[in-house]
């Protein structure tokens, strides 16, 4: 590995052959001050226990090992990367706070591909720590990091199934990091982001979360969990004149499920509790053939995010849900990503409800 005399955000960008798409990113983080604490990542035994910990397929350990033996070698881009990443998760802990673009580095090898999950294990304890603020239950605390892990192992599904080296895209940037910035909380088995002005809810793979209904109290119950956050969720929202929006956005909110589910089904059961309903359509596809609720559909029902639209149309379903999915996309059909749910207009403090 290449060692950089003068650190700075060219040196780095020439160091490991990066473009000028690179730019933004490495100039933004070569702003982020770097703390004493620096890049200090587990090693060993501990940091195999926090990889299990945190739902890290063991497929991938060995190589997320290998990253952070390179990425920590003093002097080298990778450490001056590694250390303004953790750098800017610190400044940004408890707040609604954009991290600075991250690109996927996959022609890097292990260090590329798992640079910004090396930063993410690095701040555990300081997430922790601020969940212990918030008095946050360790349950609660441990499942919500365990979002990184979850989406690891979507990956590996997605490369085992493929048979090839693809890169499936990882959702660092939206749904990840706010984990590792104390703002994404895995909620009654939804994933839970606080914004300044709205709680953004995503459905995860592996989960049916579809035995309470998206009421007012459903929606008061997030509500009030964020109401805990040292830098309330809502600030500069007027009390009494704004609602805050408790939305979910999933394909299951686009109106093709009444085609495949019966009204009784969970699912519409769930969704007919909606406040409202955002039917924003399915909105163009990207290079790949697939929209944002296509992939999102796609992973919630089968664990995988398919490199493109062909490779999805071979999965075999097994479920009525796989099935539904597969048949609206063969049928030359979208899924639509619409948000829908409740507006919270109470601000009061409420006791948490009890299903």
């Amino acid at each position: 590995m290449t060692i950089i005399e003068s650190a700075n955000a060219a040196a780095v960008r020439a160091a490991l052959g990066l473009g000028e798409e690179h730019r933004e990113w490495t100039e933004a983080l070569e702003r982020s001050p770097v703390g004493a604490t620096g890049a200090e990542i587990p090693t060993g035994q501990q940091l195999s226990s926090l990889l299990a910990q945190l739902k890290v397929p063991a497929a991938d350990q060995a190589e997320i090992a290998e990253a952070a033996d390179e990425a920590t070698e003093p002097g080298t881009p990778w450490l001056w990367l590694l250390e303004r990443t953790i750098a800017a998760l610190r400044a940004t802990m408890g707040l609604d706070t954009p991290m600075p673009s991250r690109p996927a580095l996959p022609e890097h090898g292990p260090t590329g591909r798992w640079l910004t999950l090396l930063a993410c294990l690095t701040v555990v304890p300081d997430v922790r720590a601020l969940h212990a603020t918030m008095e946050v239950p360790d349950e609660v605390s441990w499942a919500s990091l365990g979002i990184v892990g979850e989406k690891v192992a979507v990956r590996r599904r997605t490369l085992e199934a493929a048979g090839t080296e693809v890169e499936p895209p990882f959702p660092f940037d939206d749904y990840v990091l706010p984990a590792f910035q104390g703002r994404r909380y895995r909620l009654d088995g939804f994933d839970c982001r606080a914004s300044n002005d709205f709680i953004d809810v995503r459905l995860p793979y592996g989960t049916e979360p579809f035995g309470i209904l998206a009421d007012m109290a459903w929606a008061h119950e997030f509500h009030y969990f964020f109401r805990r956050l040292p830098r309330r969720y809502a600030n500069g929202v007027p009390f009494g004149y704004t609602g805050i929006p408790c939305y979910l956005g999933s394909w299951i909110n686009d109106p093709a499920v009444a085609d495949f589910f019966p009204r009784d089904h969970e699912i519409r059961r769930f969704t007919s509790a909606y406040q409202y309903i955002n039917n924003r359509g399915a909105g163009p596809a990207d290079k790949a053939g697939l929209t944002p609720g296509d992939r999102d559909a796609l992973e919630y029902a089968f664990g995988q995010s398919p490199a493109d639209r062909p490779t999805a149309l071979r999965l075999t379903p097994t479920t009525p849900v796989q099935r539904a999915v597969l048949e609206h996309l063969k049928a030359g059909n979208h899924w639509s990503l619409n948000y829908s749910g409740q507006a919270i207009w109470d601000y009061s403090p409420s006791p948490r409800r009890t299903t």
